[in-house]
């Protein structure tokens, strides 16, 4: 009787599993709730990798031209895009399973604005512009470039000029650091949820990520910080360049 008790609690767990999507063969100690959470993750790094795709795109405009700074930003797309893929192996290697939802530009815009606050990026202390928006993240997101326009107002260059007086490097490296430290904190997290559930494999394949991301977050806060010594617009067209030359060489 206990013999069957078991046999029948062994059969209805791997049902269980296998109704989830897992690999019941290839799973063991790996939590529904935990690969949930690698789930969330990875969609995480795929908004951030949709940022930052579109911010380096902007910074390859003719009217913007900052190479460094696209340098800096596609290098670190490129890294948020591996991360992602290397949850996603690292799932399938547990035999959990992984679902791809529809990543949209502005859901990391709403990340950044969220972020830029809860992490004090923008906090007056240290940060001058006054801005609370990413406008560079809306200027990218599909509703605000396909805004109908008034034909009467073909000749207002409003827009324009408004893009004229953004400090676009400083803008763009403040929201990056926004998004990185959101990612960071999610990771910790992540960590400590796989070491409730006693899942060591989790535990040290997420902590693999922290030490670069502090690595990441501390070159960010620095070329920010230099930025931020140019207070006067004239000034800070000279240092914006400076530091483009920097990041392109």
């Amino acid at each position: 009787m206990i013999l069957y008790i078991l046999v029948m609690f062994t059969l209805l767990g791997s049902s269980s599993q296998q109704d989830l999507g897992f690999v019941r063969h290839v799973s063991q100690n790996f939590h529904e709730k935990i690969n949930s959470k690698l789930e969330q993750q990875i969609l995480s790094f795929h908004n951030q990798e949709l940022a930052l795709r579109a911010y380096a795109s902007y910074f390859g405009r003719a009217d913007v031209n900052l190479l460094g700074f696209k340098k800096l930003l596609t290098g670190l797309r490129d890294r948020a895009l591996d991360n992602a893929l290397s949850i996603t192996t690292f799932i399938n290697d547990r035999g959990g399973r992984v679902r791809f939802p529809v990543v949209q530009l502005k859901d990391a815009c709403n990340e950044i604005t969220k972020s830029l606050t809860s992490y004090e990026i923008l906090h007056p202390s240290f940060a001058a512009s006054g801005r609370t928006q990413p406008h560079i993240c809306n200027f990218l997101t599909k509703s605000a470039v396909s805004k109908k326009r008034n034909p009467a107002d073909d000749n207002d260059n409003s827009d324009d000029d408004t893009r004229d007086n953004w400090r676009a490097g400083i803008y763009a490296l403040e929201d990056t650091l926004a998004l990185e430290k959101s990612i960071n904190n999610g990771l910790i997290n992540l960590a400590k949820e796989a070491t409730k559930f006693s899942d060591p494999q989790t535990r040290d394949h997420v902590e693999n990520f922290l030490d670069k991301q502090v690595e990441v977050i501390q070159k960010l806060a620095e070329i920010i910080t230099k930025l931020r010594r140019y207070q006067q617009d004239d000034e800070y067209i000279l240092g914006e360049y400076l530091i483009n030359n920097e990041l392109e060489s």
